[in-house]
Formats: structure tokens, C-alpha cells, sequence
């Protein structure tokens, strides 16, 4: 009888004497491969997902750009703007409609106001209009973003300094209701282009002129043509938002002798506060002797246009005396 006929023999009758024990070990070690087959197989399935999740992301990645960076390091992202529909603006506008009515939204809607000025009033001014979902606005400064703008402006930021103000505005509204056409006008209001800036039959036009004269220029033109004007009184040095009111022009002071010399007398609609203004005075340069102007650019521009102006108002007061 050979070796391996004598091992079978001696593995059956082992088998049959200790059946039981050894069904039950087997049935154990089944069931561990069995769950250990289960769990392998569950790993390899996550690191596959893993794996095709990253080749993926990597694939996005390539083409993406580079990270661009602002002047003052932050960074530019690059985003697909929403496409509007009139589904979407409606959603955006939900808070208006609310306020105003169906039938005053759709009013708001579909007007067209003209800002004048662009600095810490005019610039609230159209960002309030924007928000509010007027179709069109058209807004009017020749100056530029200082550093000192920054603490008053409705949106300019660093990376605006040394920019026309109303590019600034423009830019910045775009990202915010781009369903709204703004126009910018990088110019000072004079007699030889107030027909062609406040032209296109505005339904509103706010004043919000920090010089006294060009605001009385504005103020008569709009009254002399029926054009709707809310004109912005001084704020300078002025803190306490409960004392101001809306009135017609009659009922104030600041400008209401200029205007009487030109025979308005009322029909004008004024922001104004009651309030008096606190002892606010202008640190002189002279304290800084080592002020540099900032590098702002199109200066030049800007001074041929204030130069320019002032010429136009000089021949104006010396051709009527």
C-alpha cells in the first residue's frame, strides 16, 4: 500500500470520528473569507472610485488658468457670469416687488435716471438705483478714485485707486445686476455739453454736485425744461441720519438765494439735513512736507478739463457784466 493511499485512509477515519468540530471550523473559516473577500473587494471598489475622481480633477485643473493676482494680491477669480432671464431678475428684484407693488416695480423697472456726481452721495445714489432694478442709469464725474474716496464710496475699492469713478462704478455694477445698462461719462457738467449729458429724456435726474455754482447750473436747467431733479444739499461734517428731510427748495437755505436771483423760487426737490455741522476744519499740507501727489492717471486730462471750465465761467460772468 503506498504512502498516499495509507494518508487517505488515515484522513477519512479522522474525519468520520470528529465530523461535527470539523464542519463547524470549516463553516468558520468560510464565513471569514467570505467577509474578508467582501471587505477587499469594497477597498479596491473606493480606490478606484478615488483614483477616477482625481484623474478627473486633474483634468479640470489643466484647464483652468493660473491664478491671476489684483495690485494688492488678491486674487481674480474666474467666474461664468449667470445668464438672466426675465425668470431671474424677477427672483433678484422679489424684495422691490414686495415694497413697491407689482405695478410701481414695473415703473421702477423700466425707468431711466441720470446721476450726477459720483463720489460719496452719487455713488450711494446709483447703487440704490441699481439695486432696485431701474432699467438705465447714466452716471456723470470727471474725477478719479483717491485713497480717500475709499472711506465714503458705495463700491471702490484698492485696486480702483487712480480710476475714473464712474469706470469704477460701471465695473463694479456689472457684477451685480449686469442685466442693468449703465453708462459712464468721464466729464465735468458745463454749459456746452448739459444738452448731450442730460439728453435721452431721463425720467429723473439726482444731483449729487459737491460745487455750488454747477449745482445751481443743473438745478435751473432741469427747471427751465420740466426734467424731474432731486438735488442733494451739503453733508459735510454732518452725522445724524434723523435730521434729514425732503423738501422743496423753498424751505432751505444752502442755495435758495442763488436760485431767487435767477427767479426759481420753488418747484425744486432737495435732500437736506437740519442738522449743524460739527467743527470739522482740513489738516493743511503744510504739516506734511514730504507729500508726493499719488500717481493717478489721466491727470492731465483731468486738469485740461477743470482748466477748460473754469475758462467757460470766466467768459460766462465777464460777458454778462
Amino acid at each position: 500500500m503506498s504512502f498516499i493511499t495509507q494518508f487517505t485512509e488515515a484522513t477519512h477515519q479522522f474525519l468520520d470520528r470528529h465530523s461535527d468540530p470539523i464542519k463547524l471550523s470549516l463553516t468558520a473559516i468560510a464565513a471569514s473569507a467570505l467577509t474578508a473577500s467582501s471587505i477587499l473587494t469594497y477597498q479596491a471598489s473606493q480606490r478606484r472610485q478615488r483614483a477616477r475622481t482625481l484623474k478627473e480633477e486633474l483634468k479640470e485643473a489643466e484647464l483652468k488658468k493660473p491664478i491671476d493676482l489684483t495690485p494688492v494680491g488678491t486674487a481674480l477669480t474666474h467666474h461664468i457670469p449667470p445668464t438672466f432671464t426675465e425668470n431671474t431678475i424677477a427672483d433678484q428684484l422679489s424684495g422691490v416687488t414686495e415694497f413697491f407693488g407689482k405695478e410701481g416695480a414695473r415703473k421702477v423697472r423700466e425707468s431711466f435716471v441720470i446721476v450726477v456726481g459720483a463720489g460719496g452721495v452719487g455713488s450711494w445714489a446709483a447703487l440704490m438705483l441699481l439695486r432696485s432694478g431701474v432699467k438705465r442709469i447714466r452716471v456723470i464725474d470727471f474725477d478719479q478714485v483717491t485713497l480717500s474716496s475709499l472711506n465714503r464710496h458705495a463700491v471702490a475699492t484698492l485696486e480702483d485707486v487712480g480710476t475714473p469713478k464712474v469706470r469704477c462704478i460701471k465695473k463694479h455694477f456689472k457684477e451685480i445686476a449686469p442685466f442693468v445698462q449703465v453708462e459712464d461719462h468721464i466729464d465735468l457738467l458745463n454749459a456746452d455739453n448739459v444738452d448731450e449729458l442730460l439728453g435721452g429724456n431721463p425720467d429723473f435726474v439726482v444731483d449729487a454736485i459737491d460745487n455750488i455754482n454747477t449745482k445751481v447750473d443743473l438745478m435751473k436747467y432741469c427747471y427751465d425744461r420740466k426734467l424731474n431733479v432731486i438735488s442733494s444739499m451739503g453733508a459735510g461734517a454732518k452725522a445724524d441720519p434723523s435730521r434729514i428731510q425732503i423738501a422743496d427748495i423753498s424751505e432751505t437755505f444752502a442755495v435758495r438765494r442763488k436760485l431767487k436771483k435767477l427767479n426759481i423760487l420753488s418747484g425744486i426737490k432737495v435732500a437736506y439735513s437740519t442738522e449743524k455741522p460739527h467743527h470739522v476744519k482740513l489738516l493743511p499740507l503744510a504739516e506734511y512736507p514730504h507729500f508726493e501727489p499719488l500717481a493717478i492717471k489721466l491727470r492731465e486730462g483731468l486738469y485740461a478739463r477743470v482748466h477748460k471750465e473754469m475758462i467757460t465761467r470766466e467768459y460766462k460772468t465777464f460777458k454778462e457784466k
